[in-house]
C-alpha cells in the first residue's frame, strides 16, 4: 500500500509539472497560467485528473472580457470562488480531439458543479457538471456555452501526456443563466410573465425560497404562441395555468434536440409529451415546432417552440402533425382567439440577445456517426482497468426508450 501511495504521489507531481510546463511554454496562455497560480486547489485537481479536455482562453480572450461583466468583475475583484467556477467550466470530462467534432453538436459536461456557490446560489446545478456544446463551424471547432456564447478554437490538440488535451479558444466559456433571466433577456416576456403569475413551487431563478430544481428540460412558447390563445388565458384560473405550464416541463431528464426521436416522455404535469422528427429534419413536441433548440441554462436546457402545449391533447397522435401549416393554424386550444391584452403583465427585458448564425443553422437533430470520447478513469475503464470508449449521445443524460426513462448514464463520470 505504501508503494502504491508513493507511486500515486510521484505520478501526481509529474502531471502537475507537465500541465504547468505546457501552459508556461505557450506565450499566449500566460494570463491563464497566472490566474491558475492563484488557485492551488484547482491546480492540484487538474494536475491529478486524467482523460479531460481543457479549453484554454488565450490572453486576447481574457482581454476581450468586458470589465462590467460577471467574468470581468470576478477577475477584477479577485473573487476566487467565481474564478474557480469559471475555470472549472473550461475543463471537460473525456478527450475531444478536434478531428472528432462534427457539424451536429455534441453536449458535454464540465467540472463546474453545485459546489461553487455565490450568494447562496450555485453557478451550475447539473448532476455531473455544467453542459456546453462542441460543434464544427466550417473548418473551425466551436464551443457553445451560456448566453448564446461561441468560443472558437484557435489552436487545437496540444497534448499533456497521453490523457489531457488542450485547445486554445478566443473567448472564455460563459456561465449559463437561470430560466427567468434567459427569457427576460431574450424578450420571451409572455412566458416570463405567465411563469410569475402561475407562482409554481419551483425556483427557476426568481425565488430562492422555493424548491430547487436541476436536470430539467423545458419547452418555452414564444410570445406569438401566447398571443394566439389570449381568449383561453383570459378565462383560465390559476390551477389551469399551472397545469399548462408544468405540461411544458420534463423533470430529471436533460433532453437535447440531437437526442430526440419518435418517443414520448412524461411531463411534470403528468401527461405525456409526444416527440417527433419530421421527414424534413425538424423536431416537434406534440404539434408545436421547436424553432430554437438547446438553450443552455444553469440547471437545465430550454427549447423555444411556436405553440402553447395543451395537456388535454395527451396522448397526442403524431399522425396529426401538420409540418407545412403555419403556427397560427396549429393552435392546440380549440376556438382560441387573440385578445388586445393578455391577463398578466410583462416586464421590460434587461437586454436582447443577438443570436449567432451558427446557432440558427446547425443541425438540430443528430446526424449519423456520433462523436466518441475516450474515457479512461477509475470509473471509465472496464473491470480490468483498461480504457473504455464511451459514445457521447449528442443528447440526453438519460436515454429515452418508448416513453420510459432508462437510467443508464451515457457519459462516465470523471473522478479527480
Amino acid at each position: 500500500m505504501r508503494l502504491l501511495t508513493l507511486a500515486s504521489l510521484v505520478a501526481a507531481a509529474a502531471a502537475q509539472s507537465d500541465l504547468a510546463s505546457t501552459l508556461a511554454s505557450q506565450d499566449d496562455l500566460s494570463t491563464l497560467l497566472s490566474v491558475l497560480q492563484g488557485l492551488p486547489d484547482l491546480v492540484d485537481a487538474l494536475s491529478s485528473a486524467t482523460n479531460i479536455t481543457i479549453f484554454a482562453p488565450t490572453n486576447d480572450a481574457f482581454d476581450s472580457v468586458p470589465e462590467d461583466s460577471a467574468i470581468g468583475q470576478a477577475i477584477a475583484n479577485n473573487d476566487t470562488t467565481a474564478i474557480s467556477a469559471l475555470l472549472s467550466n473550461h475543463v471537460y470530462q473525456g478527450q475531444y480531439p478536434a478531428d472528432a467534432v462534427m457539424e451536429t453538436p455534441v453536449w458535454i459536461q464540465s467540472l463546474l458543479d453545485d459546489s461553487y456557490v455565490s450568494d447562496g446560489m450555485p453557478f451550475s446545478n447539473f448532476t455531473g457538471g455544467q453542459y456546453s456544446g462542441v460543434v464544427l463551424d466550417g473548418d473551425n471547432v466551436v464551443v457553445i456555452s451560456g448566453d448564446l456564447t461561441l468560443s472558437t478554437v484557435t489552436e487545437a490538440d496540444i497534448m499533456v501526456g497521453d490523457s489531457v488535451i488542450v485547445h486554445k479558444i478566443d473567448k472564455p466559456i460563459a456561465f449559463s443563466p437561470t430560466l427567468v433571466d434567459y427569457t427576460r433577456r431574450d424578450g420571451l416576456l409572455n412566458f416570463n410573465a405567465a411563469l410569475a403569475t402561475a407562482d409554481l413551487p419551483v425556483n427557476f431563478g426568481d425565488d430562492s425560497d422555493k424548491m430547487s430544481i436541476s436536470d430539467f428540460t423545458i419547452f418555452v412558447p414564444n410570445d406569438a404562441a401566447f398571443a394566439a390563445i389570449g381568449s383561453v388565458l383570459e378565462g383560465a384560473d390559476l390551477k389551469t395555468l399551472q397545469d399548462v405550464l408544468t405540461y411544458h416541463l420534463v423533470a430529471d431528464n436533460v433532453v437535447f434536440s440531437t437526442a430526440l426521436g419518435n418517443v414520448s416522455l412524461p411531463s411534470y404535469q403528468g401527461a405525456d409529451l409526444t416527440f417527433t422528427v419530421a421527414d424534413d429534419g425538424s423536431a416537434w413536441v406534440n404539434d408545436a415546432k421547436i424553432v430554437f433548440p438547446n438553450v443552455l441554462l444553469a440547471n437545465g436546457v430550454a427549447h423555444i417552440i411556436d405553440g402553447v402545449l395543451n395537456p388535454a391533447d395527451a396522448p397526442f397522435d403524431r399522425a396529426d402533425i401538420m409540418p407545412e401549416a403555419d403556427a397560427s393554424d396549429r393552435v392546440a386550444f380549440e376556438n382560441a382567439t387573440p385578445v388586445s391584452m393578455l391577463p398578466f403583465s410583462t416586464t421590460t427585458p434587461e437586454m436582447s440577445y443577438t443570436t449567432p448564425e451558427l446557432l440558427q443553422t446547425y443541425a438540430a437533430v443528430a446526424a449519423d456517426g456520433d462523436m466518441e470520447a475516450t474515457m479512461t478513469s477509475d470509473m471509465g475503464g472496464d473491470s480490468t482497468g483498461e480504457p473504455s470508449s464511451v459514445p457521447t449521445d449528442s443528447g440526453a443524460v438519460k436515454m429515452m426508450t418508448g416513453g420510459v426513462l432508462a437510467g443508464a448514464m451515457l457519459v462516465s463520470m470523471l473522478m479527480i
